[in-house]
C-alpha cells in the first residue's frame, strides 16, 4: 500500500519514473581473437587477446628480459612471481610492445597500481633497455 514506508528497490535517484532510472553498466562486446576472429572465452587466452592455438608475435628477447626483470621485483618484495605479472600477462606485453603507459594500461593485467608502480620499468624494457630494475640497489 502507498506510504506504507520501506525501501523501494532497483530505482536509483529517487526520481519518480521508472523509465528515467539510473544508466547501467554498458555491456562490453565479446573479445575477440586479434589473428582469427573467433570470440574468446578463456581468461588466458583473453589476456592475449587471441587464441591459444593461433600464431604469436611474441619478441622472445623482450619476453625473457621482462622474466628476469619480475624475479627481483618478487624477490624484493617478497612475493610470487604472479603477483608481479602473470605469465600470460608478460607474454601479452612481449606481443604489442607497448610504447607508452596509455597502451601498456590496455593490456588485461595491468591495472592502474601496477602500471604506477612498474610501467616505467616495463615500458624502457620494451623500448630495449638493458639492465632495467635488475640492480640490487635500485
Amino acid at each position: 500500500a502507498a506510504g506504507a514506508g520501506g525501501v523501494e528497490r532497483g530505482i536509483r535517484g529517487g526520481g519518480g519514473g521508472g523509465a528515467a532510472a539510473a544508466p547501467r553498466r554498458t555491456q562490453r562486446t565479446p573479445a575477440r581473437c586479434r589473428v582469427c576472429g573467433r570470440t574468446l572465452t578463456d581468461a588466458g587466452e583473453m589476456k592475449l587477446m587471441r587464441c591459444e592455438g593461433c600464431p604469436s608475435d611474441m619478441d622472445e628477447g623482450v619476453y625473457e628480459r621482462l622474466r628476469e626483470w619480475r624475479a627481483v621485483q618478487a624477490g624484493r618484495s617478497g612475493q610470487p612471481a604472479f603477483c608481479v605479472f602473470t605469465d600470460k600477462t608478460l607474454m601479452a606485453i612481449a606481443e604489442s610492445v607497448p610504447e607508452d603507459e596509455r597502451e601498456l594500461a590496455r593490456i588485461p593485467g595491468v591495472g592502474m597500481r601496477k602500471l604506477n608502480r612498474y610501467g616505467t620499468d616495463v615500458l624502457a624494457i620494451c623500448a630495449g633497455q638493458e639492465g632495467v630494475g635488475l640492480d640490487e640497489d635500485d
